[in-house]
């Protein structure tokens, strides 16, 4: 079948399936988002469902699933869009209520709640990886994301992050602070 040019552009578009026309922008996802020339953050939470949901999927004995709900997740994820190295440096993070720290849960918590939970090593290196790194330079267009963990909240807390610049950290401090984050009790 031999067919001009116009013809052609005829049918094409009147055959052409909807999901080729040009789409709709899609809400953001909710949740805490941030974005500069500099780097994308949005902090994604999970509710006490989806963490026994995602750990019992793992295998993990409801015990070790015990002690994770006993905590607050929360889980950044961050897109260095820079040609300079942005520090994640966990130590460098201030999670507060008005002038109350709330602490950090590190690594270093956990050993002695999986012992006593009987989990295997092997699953407490799939806990490991679910982690944010406690030190990480990101370089152009890299990503990373994991989660924090601190004792559960009963309110609103903020979070400050804060990441040094540059190969060496000269480079200016950069800080960025979400307000109003809650530990998450329903699915969201």
């Amino acid at each position: 079948m031999n067919c001009t040019p116009g013809t052609l552009a005829i049918l094409v578009a009147l055959f052409t399936p909807a999901s080729f026309a040009e789409e709709e922008p899609r809400p953001a996802p909710a949740g805490h988002r941030y974005e500069d020339d500099e780097v994308f953050i949005r902090i994604v939470q999970r509710s006490q469902e989806q963490l026994t949901a995602f750990y019992q999927g793992r295998e993990f004995n409801q015990a070790s699933i015990d002690q994770i709900l006993a905590t607050c997740f929360i889980t950044p994820i961050i897109h260095n869009k820079t040609f300079d190295m942005l520090w994640l440096e966990l130590d460098n993070w201030k999670i507060s209520r008005g002038d109350e720290q709330i602490p950090r849960i590190k690594r270093d918590y956990w050993p002695e709640r999986w012992d006593k939970s009987g989990l295997t090593q092997a699953h407490r290196s799939t806990f490991g990886w679910t982690l944010m790194p406690e030190v990480r330079d990101l370089r152009l267009d890299e990503r990373v994301g994991g989660s924090v963990v601190i004792p559960w909240q009963s309110r609103p807390f903020t979070l400050t992050m804060n990441f040094h610049s540059g190969a060496g950290k000269q480079g200016p401090l950069k800080t960025i602070v979400f307000k109003d984050i809650e530990c998450v009790t329903d699915t969201p």
